[in-house]
């Protein structure tokens, strides 16, 4: 990695791991996860997911993407958090790297899913079709039952993905349960998305996970940080008793105070590896891509409520980070100059 894209990716990691929560609700934890990261990573986690990425992606090769966290009575069609950065990223790698993304979700978040991908400005096609069309993705349903595993070889042996994203995506721990943040087991409905990690894990392709509490897909990179700092993190508040820390490690791990900051920091690392500072999305985008979010039904993951907001903080804090991660990339990459005075 060279010295330029280091200094972007330290800035770009040093963004979205800022925490915004109300007093009470863990504004440290972030730093710790990061720090256990950063030590068994070395290099800046967003600019690290972005260089492997295109290491191993090829125009027409299909990246799956996991997104998706609610539960049945507060977030029945999913939150804010999670859909905008993996579209944020499908974004990035199809115009960028030519690759088809390929999103896979609860049954009942697929329509959310799909809006906000073309609130981004994809297409949706079926994959046969997007392999022709440019700039276009796949909307899958996953499973959340015991046919999982067979669906999941099914998908990666149908759509031979290169590499596996899962961006707030809830993971089982050592006993099988996934929770809440708050400690408690999520519905019956969760997509058992772990089936595919297990599988990729297996066949040597690539995973990256992104995550805010400890409890996401890719997480499990840093069990014993998350089991230490987390509240949960080894204790729960269910009868399993063996606390939210998933079992489910990815190759990269990117920590973020909101998972969609994380998506648009490996978005923005993609860009700035890339030379093309346009790949990272709009303002104006980011706000109609919430829009569409909330409109198909997704709520903050923080109240519940059907707002423009993520995570409990307003939408004007989105597009600020956004700007702010453009700043990096694009004074970043300026050819250095001597002042005259």
């Amino acid at each position: 990695m060279d010295e330029t894209l280091r200094n972007i990716g330290e800035n770009l990691d040093r963004l979205c791991t800022v925490t915004v929560r109300p007093q009470g609700t863990g504004q440290a934890v972030i730093r710790h996860l990061y720090d256990a990261a950063r030590e068994k990573l070395r290099d800046p986690l967003t600019m690290l997911a972005a260089q492997r990425l295109l290491g191993v992606l090829r125009p027409g090769e299909a990246v799956m993407i996991a997104t998706g966290a609610g539960i049945e009575d507060f977030l029945p069609a999913g939150e804010t958090d999670g859909p905008l950065g993996a579209a944020a990223m499908a974004w990035a790698l199809a115009n960028g790297a030519g690759a088809i993304p390929v999103f896979v979700t609860e049954a009942e978040y697929v329509e959310n899913v799909a809006a906000t991908a073309l609130a981004a400005g994809l297409g949706r096609r079926d994959f046969d079709a997007a392999r022709r069309v440019p700039g276009t993705c796949v909307v899958l349903p996953f499973p959340a039952d015991d046919t999982a595993e067979p669906v999941a070889r099914q998908y990666v042996d149908r759509y031979q993905p290169q590499a596996i994203i899962a961006i707030e995506k809830l993971g089982p721990n050592a006993v099988g349960v996934a929770h809440t943040a708050t400690g408690l087991p999520t519905g019956k409905s969760r997509a058992r998305a772990e089936a595919i990690f297990d599988l990729a894990a297996s066949c040597d392709i690539l995973t990256v996970g992104i995550g805010d509490n400890g409890n996401e897909i890719g997480c499990g990179t840093v069990i014993d940080a998350v089991r230490k700092y987390k509240e949960h993190g080894a204790v729960c508040r269910c009868p399993c008793g063996q606390g939210i820390a998933t079992r489910v490690a990815t190759d990269v791990l990117v920590l973020a105070g909101t998972s969609n900051w994380g998506g648009y920091g490996v978005a923005a690392a993609l860009a700035a590896s890339l030379g093309r500072p346009e790949l990272l999305h709009s303002a104006d985008v980011e706000r109609f891509m919430l829009q569409e979010c909330v409109r198909t039904g997704a709520a903050d993951g923080s109240s519940g409520r059907h707002t423009l907001s993520v995570d409990g903080t307003p939408g004007i804090v989105q597009t600020s980070m956004l700007e702010m991660m453009r700043a990096v990339i694009t004074i970043g990459l300026q050819p250095p100059r001597k002042r005259p005075f």
